[in-house]
């Protein structure tokens, strides 16, 4: 059924009918609220009663609702009426590029200009975890201020590479409909793997923007004979390996593509290229790759192999490197677990099947990685100058082991629990903690270490850290934290103060014989370094405008090889922050991001949390309503502010924050005074406050996580609550505040334990196979904790006339792809509000760079 002009769906005054396609209808309409004109798309009547259609609807308004880019078209509203589900979407006026390609090829100029605009706007979604999956001439919009990106209605989630209809031509210019077979998306623009059923990421999408530049260049599509070359040479090559059959051979994200679009040598586009006998050695790699993905397309057969060019040894390759099966990669923001052999050849890495983290080694030439043999418990990692060994960190003792398959031999002894990063030199190996105390040195045989160097307080130096050794095996670069300033890369010889290379808060590594890497707010760069002078030369090079780097600790997730290797991993988790009811379903999302902490204000109308910054994955406080959704920022500073604990008058706000090693901070919210605690301890996070205001309930951490109390009328009033050899965290105060919840490792696992309040005396076990994340109910009531099988358990327990604990029972299996991070009861206990995530970005792939480093200027 079709609706008529004057009709309403809510608010929406029908206008005119616009276009249909395999998903819907397209309607112009009046939003007779704000006197604007809109286009309406509603799901087609007869798919309506089909669930995997709703399903696809429901997703396609999620996706949009998270998008907001100048090339892609912006999502109004959601909404049903009388069983009709509609968006609601910027009427956009203009013509299909389909349309325009039957015109002809476009200009050189144009298909830039567009093809850049298009692949920012996938770069856009992409960064939002989201695949387009049916990218298509129909698909783009041509307006007076660029183009449009329309119709996410097959985007999907996807793997981050770390979220749109709106007027439809008709029929008579439309390209080829999406069905609703098996296949979704349009064959002609399909990437095998979609073809094949394998999942989509990011690459699906770039393949078919090679088949659309290749149509906006040449007037034809590129499947419908042998496709001739396009000039200029460079635009050839950028679209072969957009439409590479094998996805680790494209370009690995859309931002790349708009780089190599934008470098395009238009000087050339002129020269005529002759089709010839002696030009079909070029032309080949085009006719493989079309013939094969052709067959695929008419057969939708499986187990295609394509044959795909290989490029020259001066080219830069680049290529996925996915966790073991069973695995993610295993990161903990303190340390780096990865690492390249010196020759390129071989990385290593840490990952972890759930139970327990270890080394594993990859060929570059492999697809598979094989576990080392005495890894287990592994925290960083780092290969001798000879590639015949690692070194890691694990136990509290670095070790070294040889490879392929030797035992693991103690070097010395190190502080246990805390992030610590080394390097191997001639025949020595430095090492610091994350903390940042000093730089040691030790013989890689064996032995004490000695201190290298510390902190220059005359330099304003507060830490040191990640020292990285020169291919001399005898100069390194570290780098150092400068109080209320951020950080630097240093360069020093033995014996010699440090001198100052770069301006940054990042870990460095150097690729000989004359290439610094780092990061920078999010990013990774390369750069000439003249070792003699201890300077950079040259502008810096770009090698991803992603990289996972925590701007708090300074880590950046990335390895080098003196021979110009790089791997590095960019996808962060992507987040919820959902409500989930006793049952376990979920009854509504407040915010998407990533976050780390949260906690629900007394009166439960607002929901204080700490939400990371992108680019530098450092974490700011934030508050919002409960019930409307409405955030604002409260801490901006550049470093991580967190865990964020409530007084009981719901005026004022504790946390931690920087810069340097948390300190438990106080912030007024009707004044917004910002003052800090003076603590004992040189890293303390707020985790509670007693019923009276009286008291601050601490985690300290020094060689264990111990719990403290400060007195919040009187700082000086400072004791340790538990404080063993053992970490006692997450402590929690009951209602009443006679019983502390909290979790130990004491038994060899972390449990769920209440003790009084102040501690005294033998504590009492609630959790029996492991639990985390203790949260009273507000009537005190229950206990809820986290399992370590991924179940939220609820205990009942009495405190008064004296403690009683039940016996735990689950309450539903967690959502989402890992354990809460952090969760809280609302104040009637029929809900909860959890960090729910749906992508680990853990679990996706790192990206492999061989001769990442062609592209700067000798």
């Amino acid at each position: 059924m079709r609706l008529a002009p004057g009709e309403r769906l809510g608010p929406y005054e029908i206008l005119a009918t616009v276009g249909a396609g395999g998903m819907g209808e397209v309607y112009k309409a009046r939003d007779t609220r704000l006197d604007r004109i809109v286009a309406v798309k509603i799901l087609s009547p007869d798919i309506a009663s089909s669930p995997e259609a709703r399903q696809r609807f429901e997703r396609e308004a999620r996706t949009i609702s998270q998008l907001s880019h100048p090339h892609i078209c912006a999502l109004y509203d959601v909404g049903r009426h009388d069983e009709i589900e509609f968006l609601v979407m910027e009427l956009v006026e203009g013509e299909t590029l389909a349309a325009r390609i039957l015109k002809g090829a476009l200009p050189l100029e144009y298909t830039l200009r567009f093809a850049i605009e298009i692949a920012e706007a996938l770069d856009a979604a992409h960064r939002r975890g989201v695949a387009h999956r049916d990218l298509k001439p129909s698909n783009v919009m041509i307006t007076r201020s660029g183009v449009k990106l329309l119709d996410f209605g097959l985007a999907k989630p996807a793997a981050p590479l770390g979220p749109a209809g709106a007027s439809v031509p008709t029929a008579a210019t439309q390209a080829p409909i999406t069905g609703h077979g098996k296949l979704t998306g349009t064959i002609q623009y399909m990437a095998p793997e979609l073809l094949d059923g394998r999942a989509a990421d990011a690459r699906s999408d770039l393949y078919a923007l090679g088949a659309v530049i290749y149509e906006m260049a040449t007037g034809e599509r590129v499947f419908r004979s042998a496709p001739r070359s396009l000039a200029p040479p460079s635009l050839d090559r950028l679209v072969r390996v957009c439409v590479a059959a094998d996805p680790d051979a494209r370009w690995q994200s859309a931002h790349d593509v708009a780089l190599q679009l934008a470098a395009v040598d238009t000087s050339r586009s002129s020269q005529t290229e002759r089709v010839s006998a002696g030009r079909g050695a070029a032309r080949l790699p085009w006719i493989i790759a079309v013939i094969a993905s052709a067959v695929a397309a008419a057969m939708a057969v499986a187990d295609r192999r394509a044959v795909v060019p290989t490029p020259p040894v001066s080219a830069t390759i680049r290529f996925a490197i996915a966790p073991p099966p069973g695995n993610a990669f295993w990161d903990n923001l303190e340390a780096t677990p990865l690492a390249i052999a010196p020759d390129g050849s071989r990385v290593g890495f840490l990952a972890t099947d759930g139970a327990a983290q270890r080394v594993w080694i990859r060929a570059m030439s492999s697809m598979d990685a094989t576990p080392v043999s005495g890894t287990e418990g592994a925290r960083s990692l780092f290969w001798s100058p000879d590639g015949r060994s690692i070194a890691f960190f694990a136990g509290g003792k670095l070790k070294r082991i040889d490879l392929p398959a030797g035992a693991p031999v103690t070097v010395c002894d190190v502080v246990d629990g805390i992030g610590l990063n080394g390097t191997w030199g001639s025949g020595e190996m430095l090492f610091a903690p994350v903390s940042g105390e000093a730089i040691y040195r030790v013989s890689a045989v064996g032995g004490t270490a000695s201190v290298e160097r510390a902190p220059d307080a005359a330099r304003g130096e507060q830490r040191l850290q990640f020292p990285s050794f020169l291919p001399d095996g005898r100069r390194f670069i570290y780098s150092a934290r400068i109080a209320e300033e951020g950080g630097r890369v240093m360069f020093a010889e033995r014996g010699q103060p440090g001198r100052v290379v770069l301006e940054s808060v990042t870990n460095a590594q150097f690729a000989g014989p004359d290439i610094l890497v780092y990061a920078h707010e999010g990013a990774l760069f390369a750069q000439r370094f003249d070792v003699r002078r201890a300077v950079l030369a040259g502008p810096a090079i770009s090698l991803s405008d992603r990289v996972r780097h925590f701007y708090s600790t300074g880590v950046a997730r990335f390895a080098v090889s003196p021979n110009g290797t790089i791997v590095f991993h960019s996808p962060w988790d992507v987040e919820r922050l959902a409500w989930i009811d006793r049952g376990g379903a979920e009854a509504g999302t407040l915010a998407t991001g990533l976050y780390i902490s949260l906690r629900i204000s007394p009166d439960g109308r607002h929901v204080a949390y700490a939400r990371a910054q992108e680019g530098t994955g450092t974490f700011d406080l934030w508050i919002a309503d409960t019930a409307r959704g409405v955030e604002q920022r409260l801490t901006s500073a550049p470093g991580s502010e967190v865990s964020p604990v409530w007084h009981p008058d719901g005026t004022t706000l504790f946390f931690a924050g920087g810069p340097g090693a948390p300190h438990a901070k106080r912030k007024s919210l009707s004044t917004g005074e910002e003052t800090e605690l003076q603590t004992q301890q040189p890293s303390q996070a707020p985790e509670d406050v007693t019923p009276d205001g009286r008291t601050l309930i601490t985690t300290a951490r020094a060689r264990s996580f111990d719990t403290w109390a400060i007195g919040l009328d009187d700082p000086g009033r400072q004791s340790a609550l538990l404080a063993t050899a053992f970490n006692e965290y997450q402590a929690r105060l009951s209602q009443d505040g006679r019983f502390l919840a909290f979790v130990s490792n004491e038994s060899g696992r972390n449990e769920v334990y209440v003790s009084t309040f102040p501690p005294r005396g033998l504590h009492t076990p609630v959790s029996t196979g492991g639990g985390t994340v203790p949260r009273w109910s507000r009537d005190g009531r229950e206990l809820f904790f986290l399992s370590s099988d991924k179940r939220l358990m609820t205990t009942p327990i009495r405190t008064s006339p004296e403690l009683t604990v039940g016996t735990p029972v689950p309450l539903f299996p967690l959502p989402g792809r890992r354990i809460w991070k952090d969760y809280d009861p609302s104040p009637d206990g029929k809900r909860f509000l959890a960090i729910v995530t749906d992508v680990l970005g853990d679990e996706q792939p790192m990206t492999a760079v061989v001769n990442a480093f062609a592209s700067l200027d000798r």
